[in-house]
């Protein structure tokens, strides 16, 4: 059982606050592939990253980097309410010139869990709830407040709240699961333009093919094909800056056997034709 106590977004920030009962395969937020900032109210799940686990309690604050979620997993617990923010690397980008910080290194670094103590806990609850309550009543300066909230909340942590907590030990047979999909994630992040799906990773990896689909969305949240698309369509936005290569030659390059498909799938990731965002960056360029 799952309630969504609320979902909202503005310009680049996603924001959802939901509790459930167990850890289903469906998740609720509003991007597959962006910064993410986890605050657990109650409860537990469980952060692995690496060959290491943390627990996820109350009051603790983890900080994921678009970058390692594919070798990262939130997963587990009979229970939790949490608050996700979302954060597309656009917008971090330019709140982190505003504020004159490096927002994208400072989630290299703090990619992890951090335990609150009791005051921190407030302190930052009541941001979390301005936050909501700002765009749930869409209020004339929510976006604002919203932003002003996420970048104090930056400041909170870079003035030195939270604690790393301990490693949790995890049993041997679910975390020989995880080290077995980062390894298959190893390969589609080298391979990607190869690999046409499940059935191919389940010869490569002599893997049963429903086994094999079970584990990675268990440990990655992503389907076989989704991550595959995922790693095709940041190559892609790379490849659009260089204007020498045509949208044929990009799809080829990517793996897609026809450029009509390469269209649709870099629309539904990204909310643009590649035509669309290769005139976009060129314009913002100028």
């Amino acid at each position: 059982m799952k309630e969504v106590i609320f979902a909202g977004k503005c310009q680049g920030i996603g924001i959802s606050h939901v509790a459930r009962d167990c850890d289903l395969a469906e998740t609720i937020g509003f991007y597959k592939n962006e910064y993410q900032i986890y605050y657990i109210l109650n409860g537990e799940r469980f952060f692995y990253y690496g060959n290491q686990s943390y627990r996820m309690g109350k009051g603790t604050l983890t900080f994921i980097d678009k970058k390692l979620i594919p070798f990262t997993n939130v997963i587990g617990g009979n229970y939790h309410e949490r608050i996700l923010i979302e954060l597309e690397e656009s917008w971090l980008r330019l709140a982190g010139n505003a504020m004159e910080i490096n927002l994208l290194e400072f989630f290299q670094n703090n990619h992890g869990v951090l335990q609150l103590d009791e005051k921190q806990q407030t302190i930052l609850e009541k941001k979390l709830f301005r936050m909501e309550s700002a765009l749930k009543n869409q209020k004339t300066y929510g976006a604002s407040e919203v932003k002003n909230q996420l970048l104090s909340l930056f400041l909170m942590i870079l003035n030195g709240a939270g604690i790393k907590p301990e490693v949790y030990y995890m049993p041997k047979r679910k975390m020989m699961r995880y080290v077995k999909v980062a390894e298959i994630i190893q390969y589609i992040m080298i391979h990607y333009s190869e690999i046409f799906g499940l059935e191919d990773l389940s010869n490569i990896f002599y893997l049963d093919k429903s086994y094999l689909s079970r584990i990675f969305k268990e440990v990655t949240n992503f389907t076989v094909n989704e991550f595959i698309n995922c790693q095709r369509i940041e190559q892609a936005r790379i490849l659009l800056l260089d204007e020498k290569l045509t949208m044929e030659d990009i799809s080829q390059k990517l793996g897609y056997e026809r450029l009509s498909y390469f269209d649709r799938v870099f629309k539904k990731y990204t909310g643009l034709s590649p035509m669309q965002y290769r005139k976009s960056k060129k314009f913002n360029d100028v």
